[in-house]
Formats: structure tokens, sequence, C-alpha cells
């Protein structure tokens, strides 16, 4: 470790200093490296590329404290790749951003957490779309790879994704891991330790296969991974069988994978652990931990309808048996003037120069985990006796830990099925024999993956009021949802059109009017206060309002995307006697209530009954959309996601499509309201479509003008949660108009460039936040009499900063990274000229206020 004479004196009342540890320089405070730090930086690969940045500083440092670290970076061309310590992926991604705007350069950072592999690599894995992101100034972020350094086959293909309804595909730094779907806790350990011991290798894709003490895994979910891999990336595959695996008996399992995906496919006849450019590779035991280590490490095989198909497979590379001995042909040494050795997949074979008869069906002897095999030629009863004795002098030749394992068969009889041992007896390994660390009863707990599904929890569709639903699914179908004959608008409001659990309503007379009750003076104090919650949601709402203030009622705990909202009791308001409660487009500005399960875009179960009911709904429109939603998905088959059945993408997407179109305008205009009807199923079946398209985060965009009681509301608190979806752009566009600028640092919104519908609902750089969003407000700048622009700046809160409590922990070191981030922004912004598109018709989706309700709200 070389210290470095660079000091700078940070705000937090300190002296910063770097250091050089390793292939890395460590950025901490003087003379107070930690341990994890000093580890990281010593074992990591050097970059040829970035600088190796370590940054290990206390947690809560003001974000002046950054300037420091900025300052001791060396004054180079070449990128920065930064490690954080004791961080979040939130502040690590806010931090990078704003930390590349501040250095003019180009800085990688993780977005999730680092598992440190063999041979220096860093791993980066917090569920899907986490890894390595790349920032750069004045340019959104990007997804750069999971594993650094980066293999040929990293890309986003090689992630978490559901196979089937009994399968998951797992990234570990090596490759893949398909095995049979179980809870985290079964599968922690495994995944640890293929983590920790599986080597990154360049050029070679290693896919595991299979989990011990589990089902059989199918082939089926293999050949679904198969699909979406390149054909280049696909000539990298190796594959592992680490637990059961069902295919033909009969076959091996490297000739049932030929078969199935007809083409040749290369196994390792064990899991390679050590050195990415040469590992050793051990075979695989029952209970998942290490054997042997075999002779053959990649072996080939074709499909059995190739005209070249021969019964055996190929022998691509081996490792030298014993030292001292000369290679006269492919994986053949000379011994003695009249023997050769010969590696074949069981392990070796001593024979005479020329082929034997039975060739063929030694090599072709598949390996066994548990016991390599030491064959000797005795076609021939003159040598017979010779080959013995030269298989036994190699038998004593061989590594401790092999010659255990090794048995002495006669050659003839391998190919039966019955292996006559007479070599010696089955031994325990030597505790003093050189193996690798691969316990498989160790287990680690695996760190935390932040679900990505809106289908986290089971349970029935809860039940609508016939009543509300009637008149909800009227105005919402009319509006929005139908294109057909009148005829089909009033089959949407009776039994074919119900949605889940919504009984039919029966014809009923239309009510008198009544006259409707005119707005109080002062809009914000008289607005009507949202109806009561009880039980545990009332509790969690009560301390949420004792940590915003008083004044203004606290939102409800945010929901991470796909989650579903805990379910609250909340009955209806009760009016005064002689009056009606005012419709909801004529009501005061207010905040937004709080939806039930029942009325929430986040669902709590499967979405099969919403599913289903969206396409009888649209019934030919469905069909219509379909087709060209098609063509969408089979050109960006990620789209598919963990989604186990291709139908369900379908259906989502066509919902998504439908809902950015004009007609996607009246779903918000619902979900505000927290009422009941044919609006949530649509709403729930958007949610799971947007949560498949890509993240963006970083600073997002829109304009509008509140009104006077908007801003006194704003004014009145600093948390806000937004029930329906809010639409921003990643860049001004010439198109919007109004006075305020509403800037949001995002972490969750979804592009939806891929979806755009076109025409006049076309929107150039458009990102959606999903209901159930909530945001922290940064600073509020109202506008001027002299024309100055108003300006709001908010951060999306992550669910990490949210407790099992609904505790809201307010970060002020993020809040400090998001407000410069904003603030470089709106200089960048101001300085250049707006450009992209904002149909006419989808001019209005952009001018509302989050987590507001009421007349003026702009949408």
């Amino acid at each position: 470790m070389t210290p470095l004479r660079r000091r700078r004196r940070g705000d937090a009342g300190f002296s910063l200093a770097k250091h050089t540890v390793g292939n890395a320089l460590v950025v901490c405070p003087e003379d107070r490296m930690s341990a994890e730090a000093q580890a990281l930086a010593m074992s990591v690969a050097p970059d040829t590329e970035h600088e190796m940045v370590v940054v290990d500083l206390p947690a809560g440092l003001p974000v002046a404290a950054w300037d420091s670290v900025a300052a001791l970076l060396p004054r180079r061309r070449r990128g920065v790749r930064l490690i954080i310590g004791g961080r979040s992926r939130e502040a690590t991604a806010l931090t990078g951003q704003w930390l590349s705007e501040r250095i003019g350069r180009t800085v990688v950072a993780p977005d999730g957490a680092i598992f440190r592999g063999a041979g220096g690599t860093l791993f980066v894995h917090s569920g899907k779309g986490s890894g390595w992101v790349k920032f750069r100034p004045g340019r959104a972020p990007e997804w750069d790879a999971k594993r650094y350094p980066r293999p040929s086959w990293d890309s986003g293909a090689v992630d978490a994704w559901a196979t089937s309804s009994a399968g998951m595909a797992d990234p570990i730094p090596g490759g893949a891991w398909i095995h049979p779907a179980a809870g985290d806790a079964d599968l922690s350990g495994h995944w640890s330790q293929l983590v920790r011991g599986m080597p990154c290798q360049p050029d070679s894709l290693t896919i595991v296969l299979g989990c011990p003490g589990m089902p059989a895994l199918s082939l089926d979910d293999v050949s679904r991974f198969w699909q979406r891999l390149d054909d280049d990336v696909r000539a990298k595959v190796r594959f592992v069988r680490y637990g059961p695996v069902a295919f033909p008996s009969g076959d091996t399992l490297g000739q049932a994978l030929a078969d199935l995906l007809d083409t040749r496919v290369v196994c390792y006849p064990g899991m390679p652990v050590g050195s990415p450019a040469v590992p050793a590779v051990y075979t695989v035991c029952e209970d998942g931990g290490l054997g042997w280590q075999p002779f053959a490490r990649e072996v080939a095989y074709t499909p059995k309808s190739e005209p070249d198909f021969h019964v055996t497979p190929k022998l691509l590379s081996h490792r030298v048996p014993v030292e001292g001995i000369e290679q006269v042909s492919p994986a053949t040494y000379w011994y003695t003037p009249d023997a050769v050795l010969e590696v074949v997949q069981s392990g070796l074979w001593m024979r005479p120069r020329q082929d034997p008869q039975n060739a063929d069906a030694v090599r072709a002897e598949p390996w066994q985990n548990d016991v390599a095999i030491l064959a000797f030629d005795a076609t021939d009863k003159a040598l017979s006796e010779r080959m013995r004795l030269l298989a036994q002098d190699v038998l004593a030749r061989l590594d401790p830990a092999t010659r255990v394992r090794c048995r002495l068969v006669p050659a003839s009889e391998l190919g039966r099925g019955v292996v006559r041992v007479i070599g010696p007896a089955r031994g325990e390994l030597d505790t003093g024999a050189d193996q690798p660390v691969w316990s498989a009863t160790e287990t680690v707990q695996l760190t935390a993956v932040l679900a990505d599904s809106s289908t986290a929890a089971d349970g029935p569709l809860a039940e609508r009021s016939v009543t509300e639903s009637a008149v909800v699914a009227k105005q919402v179908t009319e509006s929005a949802l139908d294109e057909g004959p009148a005829e089909r608008t009033v089959a949407m409001t009776t039994v074919a059109a119900a949605p889940p659990g919504v009984a039919s309503p029966a014809p009923a007379e239309k009510p008198a009017e009544k006259p409707a009750e005119k707005p109080a003076a002062d809009s914000v104090a008289a607005a009507p206060e949202p109806p009561a919650v009880t039980g545990p949601a009332s509790a969690m709402a009560i301390r949420l309002e004792s940590s915003v203030g008083a004044g203004f009622d606290a939102p409800a705990p945010p929901v991470p995307p796909g989650k579903a909202p805990a379910a609250t009791d909340q009955p209806a308001a009760t009016p005064p006697k002689d009056e009606t409660p005012p419709a909801p487009r004529e009501q005061s500005v207010r905040r937004q209530p709080t939806p039930g399960q029942a009325a929430s875009a986040l669902a709590g179960h499967d979405l099969t009954q919403e599913r289903a009911w969206l396409r009888k709904t649209l019934s030919r429109d469905f069909d219509t959309m379909a087709h060209s939603v098609s063509r969408i998905l089979s050109e960006h088959p990620g789209f598919q996601g963990d989604a186990r059945s291709s139908a369900d993408v379908l259906a989502d997407t066509v919902a998504v499509q439908l809902y950015l179109s004009g007609r996607g305008e009246s779903i918000d205009q619902a979900l505000r309201t927290a009422a009941n009807g044919p609006h949530v199923p649509f709403a729930r079946c958007v949610v799971s479509g947007l949560t498949r398209l890509p993240s963006h985060r970083g600073a997002t965009i829109f304009t509008t003008s509140p009104t006077e009681p908007q801003w006194q509301l704003y004014r009145q608190r600093s948390l806000i949660t937004d029930w329906s979806f809010i639409h921003a752009l990643t860049e001004p566009s010439p198109d919007q108009l109004g006075d305020t600028d509403v800037l949001v640092w995002s972490m969750t919104a979804r592009r939806t460039k891929l979806l755009e519908p076109g025409g006049d609902d076309q929107v150039d750089n458009r990102v959606v936040f999903v209901p159930g969003t909530s945001f922290k407000l940064l600073e509020m700048v109202e506008p001027g009499p002299d024309g100055t622009r108003g300006r709001i700046l908010l951060r999306e809160l992550a669910a990490s900063e949210i407790d099992e409590n609904g505790r809201v922990d307010a970060r002020a070191s993020l809040d400090e990274l998001g407000l410069a981030s904003l603030r470089r922004c709106i200089e960048r912004w101001d300085a250049a000229q707006p450009k992209g598109t904002v149909g006419e018709s989808a001019a209005a989706r952009f001018s509302g206020m989050p987590g507001l309700v009421g007349e003026g709200d702009g949408r």
C-alpha cells in the first residue's frame, strides 16, 4: 500500500486522503481506512479503461464532502469506476451522476449489491436490471454490464427471469443458474457457493443446471433460456450439471441437450473453479459438494440428426495426467515404447499404441461424479498383465486427491453398465489433499432481491360496490375503451363487460338530479377530508403524519412497484342530511385519497381474471392491436422477462399501448378518486406491462401551471404519493406549455418508446411512474411577476427508505445529492435548445400536480 501525500480537508471537520492499494485508489478519512475497503482494493482486477476508485467514507456526510472527493481524483482523461462502501444503490446512482457532471468524465458505478468473485471479479446484482451503470455528463445513464471485468458474453439476456411456472434462471458471475423455482432460503447457500467459487471466464458462458436436493429440472427450461441468447453467445456456452435434470433414459445430459437444441453443445464434466484464465474443473457430488478433478475438461456433443454424428462425443480440452510424458496425438500421451496413456471422459485409459476393437465403447463411457476410472486394455491376454502393471504405475504417480478417487478397471468392462472395480477399495478424501473450499452444507445469507413483479401475493379479488361500479364503468368505457358501436358501450356496463369481482347491475331509473354543493371560498380549508382509515394502516398513517408535520394529511406508505398496498378498511364519508356530496370533478383541490385493496392499481394477486376481462371487453379492438404488438414482441424477446405465459405478456402490452393513447386519460382520472370500477383491472394490466419496460434513472421533467390552492397544499407538506400514473419527459420539449417546471429524480420510471402509439398521441422521451410511487419535495419556487418561471424539484423515494412500520427514513444526504443533480440538469437544459415532440392529444397527460386531485389539476 502506497500512501499519497495529497490531502484535503472536508467540510465535516476531518481530512480526506487517497492511497494506492493494489489496483485501486482508495479515498478515505486520513489514517482510518476500513479493512473491508483495503481487502476489496487488494483483490480487485485491474481496469485498463477507468480509474478504479474505492470511496470509504462514513455514512451521513453532506454533499459538500463529495467536492473534496472529486478534488482528490487524478486529473486524467480516463473515466472512473466508482465503488462506494456502505451506501445504498440509490445513493450510489445519485453520486455517480453527480460526480460525472462535477468532473466532466464518464463514471461507472454499481446499481445493486457488489459480490466479490474469484479472480478479482466484481458481480453486481440486486434483482433484474441491476448491474454496473455508466454515467456521462449531459446524457442519460446506461446499463453497462453485471460483471467486471466484463466478459464478451455479458448482456441483458443473462439476467434473472422465470423460464417456466416451475423454473427460474438467476445470474451468477460465471454465467447463469437454471434451477427449479423455490424460496430464497432454500437456494441462498447454493447461490452463494456459485458466486464465490465459479470464475467469470472472458469467453465462456457457464450455464449451471439443477439444484441438489430439489426436483429434476426440465430441459424445456434450458431450451427457453437458450432461445434468448444470440448465435455468437451460444457458441461460448458451457453446460454444467449441478443437480437433478430430467432427460431420456439411455442418453447422457450432453447428448439430450444436443438433440433438443439441434446444435452442437459443449459440457464441462464438473464445476469450473479458481482462476478465470485457466479454471480447474471438479465433478459435483449428489449433495452439491465437489468430487474429483477429471482429466477431461470440455466434451462436445453433436445431435443425432447430423450426418457426421458419432456415438462418441469429442474431447475438446483436458489436463495433463502426469508430469514428464509427451503428447503424441490429441489427448494421447506416450508412456512406454509399447503403450500410450489416453485421456477419456471417464478418466484414463492405458492401452497399446494401436486402437483396440472396443475403443469406441471406452471413449463413450461417461464420467462419474465421485469415481475416476483408470482403465487398462485386456483384449489381448498376452498384454493384459503388462497394461495392468503400467496402469498401477500411473495410479501411484497421480496426485493424492485424484488417486483416492481412482478405480482400476479392465477396459472390457466399460460400456456394459456394470464396472468391476479391481483397484483400491473406495476411501474418503485425504483431509490434507489440496481441494477447493466448496462445502454443500455452508449457508450464506443471500442479499435481498428487490421484487419487480405486479403479482407478488395471492388472494381473491375484493368485492366491489355494484352501484359505484356501474356508474364508473359507463364513464370509463364511453371515453376510454370503446371505439366500436354503441351496443358495445352498453354491453360493457352489463354482464359481458363486468370486471372481475363485480356483479352485473340491473337497469335502474335515473335518479332525480340534486343541486351540486357550492365549493367553499377557501378551497383548501374547506376540502373534504378523505375517508378515515382503521386498523394497522391507520397507525401507519399517524406515524407518517408526525414525521411530516401537521396541516396536511400524510400519504399512505409508498409501495414499491409491483407490490400491493396494505388492505385498508375505508367506509364512505357520511354527507350532511340535506346535501349531496359533490362529484369528483367539482370538488375542491385535495390530496388523492389512499385506495383500498379493491380500488388499487397494484394487484395483490394473480392477474389471470383481469387479463381475461381485458380480452373479452376489448374484443375486436384487442385482436386488432395484438397483431402490431406481437410484431414488437417478436423483435424484442427481452420484453418477455420473467412471465410464465406469452399470452399474459401480450395482454399486458396491449393494455400499455392503449393506455398511452389519448383514451388512457380517463383511467388516470378514475384512479385519483380511489373509486372501484372497470378501470382497476385495466390499470393493473398496464402496471404489469410497464414493469417489463426498461427503467430510467436520472432527471425527468414536465411543465404545468399550478393554481394557488395547489401551491398552498405543496407548501404544507414534503412527502407526496400519487396513486395514478405520472407522465414525464427525460428532457424538455418545446411543445409543453406552463409557467412552472416540475423536475423529478427518477429511480423506477419506465421508458415507453417501445410502445408509443404514434400520431397525435406520440411522445418522444416519455417515461411513466406507476401508481403508488412516493416523492420527497426538495425545492419549490413559485413563478415571479416578472415572468420568472416557477420550479418544483422532487426526488423519488426508494422502497428501502420506508420501513415495515411505514416510517420514512428521509436521508438528507440523498436529498442533497438529488438536489445538486437536478440543479445541474436545469443549468444544462437552460443552455440547450428544447427538442422532442409531445403530441397534441397527449399534452394534457403532463400538466398535473403529483398527489393531488380536484378542479384545476389540469389532467
